[in-house]
């Protein structure tokens, strides 16, 4: 057995000068005490709460100042020590009960109240400043408190600040801002060799093209919150599918429409019109979605990428429908034409459409519905050609999509179909399809287009999420992007299936190596001796009399996330019922279980990814594969093999 270390890969971005001088914390309230604050009363507590379990929406760190935790009858204040007042605001988040002179926080100097403020009556945390300036050179306290005892009787305060600029509106950082912060990219369940973005919310992955070196990830993502909202493209680009720069954003929400999930392509013929000085352009084609509306439409860019132009006769396809989304665009050579598949969500149907120039579009065929019967809807679809391995000269095409709910762990996830398709119809081998993942949290993946031939490599990846359980944990982002997975088509027990390997550039990361000898393993555990919250796991079984046997990651006191092999039902699972915070949602516990059968000699083969809050387990070279969020606590690192 081997276990392989990731080095943590940090995604680093170039930072703006700042004019200003740099803020002084006053307070940030993430020590375990209040330290010289003086606390009167029971309201606050004997030292900061956890915003985690709170539930407070745009508070800094883990921790702030609250005064509910003993619920709203609770009474007391909370003093700071006495500091300079040597810039011209005093800035702070604060949210909780309207109750002005009642629950609060002020100012104090000479122990007279100069300013102050108060909640709205909601939980999420707003900027509030004060203009400090006719003080300067003085000393100050503040206190906070609450001497209200009715509904919203209680105040959240959190990360005062003394700062040559201004500070409202809610919570959420400024990008400059996190840039610079201590704590960029460190957070408590952050990952570090799986893209994240800097800030707020993301979904689906869109538009992956490879273009001039260059791997293209765009995707879903709100810029002004950590929930679903705005939506526009996020941008990030890279060399190697592994070490991303984030870019600015590419096409953002405006006039009302928002920017949903589609495809890119390099239009190398020019046959838009839209290339410039004999380069091809970059083509995006993206559902708009407003007004009641969801269209097909376009834009284009001249400089790889960075910047982007919505094309004036949008939209391209208008069906006049409210669920009609998420175009895969392809260029078909046999009939030299693109070809789009994209979804009638609702009614379950995939339209496939050709066009000369991707801008005037024909209506070929549909599919559908088909496959599993009980789902409410079929989006972000996905149509590739591969070989079949072992049979020489065979290839198939595959037709994916998914579903936000009725999958087979439950909550949203994605089925594929193998068949034929001649450029302008879908035939499948079976109407039954096939399951892509069978874990919770792989939704949504889409392919690269315009990989070279040289590299002939199909690769994709997806949203690490379930829109079930999809208010993770996690500030000031939300969300992750699986490893990137190469795809083939094998046949197994008669059936071709797609299986899904970790990209060969994954083997840079390792280092350093630690093997561990082969080793009969009785009932309990066996650690090994390291720990990690970021590690590469190949692992081989031989069941024998085991019922169930594998790999607990990420253990501590408090609990594991286990990996394992069932004998009995010849499935291999994730275990995350013990795996930490799973009480953020009733449907996150629970054991997710894919089918896998043992090699001639009784042997499972496991490959493992385990990143500070998820793991992707690939049995037998991606045959099945399990993806799974977990959110364990800060010191559980521990590894053990158990049986």
């Amino acid at each position: 057995m081997t276990t392989n270390l990731l080095v943590p890969l940090l995604v680093l971005a170039s930072l703006g000068a700042e004019p200003d001088r740099p803020e002084i914390v006053i307070a940030d309230f993430e020590a375990n005490s209040y330290g010289e604050w003086q606390s009167t009363g029971t309201a606050f507590g004997s030292g900061p709460a956890s915003g985690e379990k709170l539930h407070i929406p745009g508070h800094r760190g883990r921790q702030l100042v609250n005064s509910f935790g003993t619920g709203d009858p609770a009474t007391g204040t909370l003093t700071s020590p006495s500091f300079l007042i040597n810039r011209r605001f005093v800035s702070f988040l604060i949210s909780g009960g309207r109750l002005p002179g009642e629950t609060g926080i002020e100012l104090l100097i000479n122990n007279e109240s100069v300013a102050s403020a108060t909640g709205e009556d909601a939980a999420p945390m707003r900027w509030e400043s004060w203009d400090v300036s006719r003080w300067q050179g003085q000393q100050a306290r503040l206190r906070i408190y609450d001497r209200a005892t009715g509904g919203w009787g209680h105040i959240n305060v959190d990360q005062i600040v003394l700062a040559d600029r201004p500070r409202y509106g809610d919570g959420g950082w400024r990008l400059d801002e996190y840039r610079r912060s201590a704590g960029y990219y460190q957070e408590r369940f952050r990952p570090q060799f799986h893209f994240t973005p800097e800030l707020n919310w993301m979904n689906d992955p869109n538009g992956l093209v490879f273009f001039d070196g260059e791997y293209h990830l765009f995707y879903q993502h709100n810029p002004l919150g950590n929930e679903w909202g705005h939506m526009s493209w996020g941008h990030a680009v890279s060399r190697d599918l592994l070490h991303w720069q984030h870019l600015p954003i590419a096409l953002r929400d405006e006039y009302g429409v928002m920017i949903f999930s589609g495809s890119a392509v390099v239009d190398q013929q020019n046959t838009s019109g839209l290339g410039q000085s004999g380069q091809p352009p970059l083509v995006a084609i993206y559902t708009g979605h407003g007004h009641g509306l969801q269209t097909q439409d376009i834009a284009f860019s001249h400089d790889r990428g960075r910047n982007w132009i919505k094309y004036a006769g949008n939209p391209v396809i208008n069906l006049r429908e409210k669920e009609f989304r998420d175009p895969k665009v392809i260029w078909h050579a046999a009939t030299k034409r693109w070809v789009m598949v994209v979804s009638l969500a609702v009614q379950k149907r995939l339209q496939f459409y050709g066009s000369p120039n991707l801008k005037d579009w024909t209506l070929l065929s549909e599919f559908g519905p088909a496959g599993v019967k009980e789902k409410p809807n079929w989006e972000c679809p996905d149509l590739f050609e591969l070989p079949i391995q072992g049979e020489p000269g065979q290839s198939r095409w595959v037709l994916k999509a998914d579903m936000g709910n009725g999958a087979i762990a439950g909550g949203s996830g994605g089925e594929y179909f193998t068949g034929v398709f001649d450029g302008q119809k879908f035939t499948p081998d079976s109407l039954e399809s096939q399951w892509i993942d069978f874990g919770r949290d792989f939704y949504a993946p889409v392919s690269w287009s315009d990989i070279p031939a040289s590299d002939g490599r199909r690769i994709w990846l997806g949203w690490m999420n379930n829109w079930e359980t999809c208010l993770n944990p996690t500030d000031p982002w939300r969300s992750a992007m699986s490893i990137p997975r190469q795809l083939s088509l094998r046949r197994i027990n008669g059936r071709l299936r797609l299986c899904q390997a970790p990209i060969d550039e994954l083997n840079g990361l390792r280092s350093p190596k630690i093997e561990v000898a082969a080793q009969d393993i009785s009932p309990g555990a066996v650690p090994v001796d390291h720990r990690s919250r970021q590690c590469e796991i190949v692992l081989e079984i031989a069941p024998q009399s085991a019922q169930r046997c594998g790999v607990r990651v990420l253990a501590g006191p408090e609990g594991f996330t286990e990996i394992g092999y069932d004998r009995e039902a010849q499935t291999i699972y994730v275990d995350r019922t013990k795996s930490g915070n799973v009480a953020f949602h009733p449907a996150f516990a629970g054991r997710h279980s894919g089918p896998l059968t043992p090699d001639k000699q009784g042997r499972i083969r496991l490959r493992i990814f385990v990143d500070a809050s998820s793991v992707e387990v690939f049995g037998n070279d991606g045959e099945t594969v399990i993806t799974d969020l977990v959110f364990p606590p800060d010191d559980h690192d521990r590894i053990e093999f158990f049986a």
